[in-house]
């Protein structure tokens, strides 16, 4: 990313306390049934690593000669997503047309995003930023089953590497630039929304779970940010709002929305570990992202919901398609290639059910990831136990 041509905005983030307008698109509604996709770990079109003679001899030099380097800098100059931007930018933008094929066909009402909005290195208010957000997001989404659809976002480790700035921008500016982009009521990268049927209601609970993980509070972490130390020290904070939006809540299914995962075949985040709690006293349902590829965990009575297969899809994330242990339900790769795709949800009043769409990768004159018909999921299961209900009740 070529950060020393940045031009920040005069305007910055000045708001200060101001709050921006009210998302213009309604929450969907539904008679006995809505269908939501569901996706993250997408946003790298448009990323530009920087110049490999700056990555190699003049990052180093600056680097021992004590300069303070920004995190995003260092960060953009990662040998190994230098390399996954060619076949990223193909397989998100392949998985993105994919995805409106699906949701054509399921009607999807919205999408709900788990974060990784922009690789390398998340974007800020500058005009980078600015056109980033246009060719990886608002431009990349277009078609029939996109238009006037609220995505409920969320933020994920590399939306933080640009610090307060790059959180700010998305969970304040982003939404002023296009109603589908939300980031709840009052624009923060924590909230909760209810979608409601007929005869349910889905209460769901977005947490930034980078306020959580201990190693992005190593001095040597791109990831540690202004934002993150920040947010790590009142990460309570967090943990009572889930706690109370849940306990508050007499919805029929009550479902955590966070980037990292508490299980995975990669890495298992146990300081998730208060967060889950919370969702198994609720009888609730976790979703997330962060590992490249889609997978269905189970353990104590609780679902784990894999979505990151959007963008670039790494199989060691699941463990190249072997199963770890009993809680591994169902995993989205092969020995060699994790699946692009996404998961649709959905809701009624009897059951949550997930499909797991994965996309037939057909690329480059080979096909990566063979699936004989893409337009029916290649894995899918039910949630029919019910939230527990709220406190007042």
């Amino acid at each position: 990313m070529p950060a020393m041509s940045r031009i920040a905005l005069t305007l910055g983030l000045t708001l200060g306390a101001a709050v921006a307008a009210p998302n213009s698109i309604p929450a969907p509604t539904a008679a006995e049934h809505m269908t939501l996709a569901l996706l993250g770990d997408y946003g790298w079109t448009g990323w530009q690593p920087l110049p490999l003679e700056f990555c190699k001899n003049v990052l180093p030099k600056l680097q021992s000669a004590g300069v303070t380097v920004p995190k995003e800098i260092v960060n953009d100059c990662d040998p190994g997503d230098r390399l996954a931007i060619g076949n990223a930018t193909i397989e998100e933008r392949r998985t993105a047309k994919y995805i409106e094929k699906v949701c054509l066909k399921k009607d999807c009402a919205a999408f709900v995003s788990v974060g990784d909005n922009f690789y390398d290195s998340g974007v800020a208010f500058h005009s980078e930023g600015i056109n980033r957000f246009y060719e990886g997001w608002a431009n990349m989404y277009v078609g029939k089953a996109f238009e006037g659809k609220r995505w409920y976002q969320a933020i994920g480790n590399h939306d933080v590497v640009t610090g307060k700035a790059g959180v700010d921008f998305q969970t304040r500016i982003a939404p002023l630039m296009d109603d589908r982009w939300y980031f709840g009521p009052e624009n923060k990268p924590y909230y909760s929304y209810d979608l409601k049927g007929s005869d349910w209601t889905a209460t769901f609970a977005v947490v930034d779970s980078d306020c959580f993980v201990n190693s992005y509070q190593k001095p040597d972490s791109v990831y540690n940010t202004d934002y993150v130390i920040e947010c790590h020290k009142d990460k309570q904070t967090q943990v009572e709002f889930l706690r109370k939006a849940f306990a508050e809540s007499d919805a029929t299914w009550k479902i955590l929305q966070i980037h990292h995962g508490f299980l995975s075949s990669s890495t298992n985040y146990t300081e998730l570990a208060p967060l889950i709690d919370i969702v198994r006293e609720n009888n609730g349902v976790v979703v997330n992202g962060h590992d490249h590829c889609m997978a269905h965990y189970e353990s104590e009575g609780t679902n784990f919901v894999l979505t990151g297969g959007a963008g670039y899809a790494q199989a060691g994330d699941c463990n190249n398609g072997v199963p770890l242990g009993p809680f591994t339900k169902w995993l989205g790769a092969s020995a060699d290639q994790a699946a692009n795709g996404f998961v649709t949800l959905d809701i009624s009043s009897k059951e949550l059910l997930f499909e797991y769409y994965a996309r037939d990768m057909k690329m480059k004159g080979a096909d990566y990831y063979p699936v004989a018909n893409d337009m029916m999921p290649s894995y899918n299961f039910t949630v029919t136990k019910h939230a527990t209900k709220g406190l007042h009740n």
